[in-house]
């Protein structure tokens, strides 16, 4: 339910900024890890790759990201941020300081690194490779 709540309040906030949370996170993802190509973007952002390979063409053709060719691959094409990107990327990190400071409020920093302990162990524990529970009767 939180990241329901999560998702809708950034979306309202940014509406104005014409991306979707789709192109917004494409574009972090770019900027984080210049030169990622298309099935790594995809992996990272746990969608397909014809979905990733849309949302590239689409930011591409919006002069947002450009493909280059990949050093040591032909085959493969490197994505990156272009200098259009640049003043979006200042205003989405200053959206995001906002809603941060919004979502945060009245927690303080202890509590949040032991939330942040907290969900580091529980995904450890849901990640790791186990073989599957007992059957039970409940």
């Amino acid at each position: 339910m939180l990241a329901r709540l999560l998702r809708g309040d950034f979306d309202r906030n940014v509406d104005n900024v014409g991306l979707t949370r789709s192109q917004w996170a494409l574009i972090a993802v770019a900027a984080r890890r210049p030169g990622s190509t298309q099935r790594e973007i995809a992996e990272l952002l746990e969608m397909s790759e014809a979905s990733a390979g849309r949302l590239v063409d689409r930011l591409e053709a919006d002069g947002m990201l450009e493909r280059r060719e990949r050093e040591g691959d032909r085959r493969a094409r490197a994505v990156y941020l272009t200098e259009a990107a640049n003043p979006l990327l200042d205003r989405m990190g200053a959206l995001a300081r906002l809603r941060e400071e919004r979502w945060f409020r009245g927690i303080s920093e202890t509590q949040l690194q032991q939330t942040e302990e907290v969900l580091d162990r529980l995904y450890a524990n849901v990640s790791a490779i186990a073989p599957p529970l007992p059957q039970t009767d409940c």
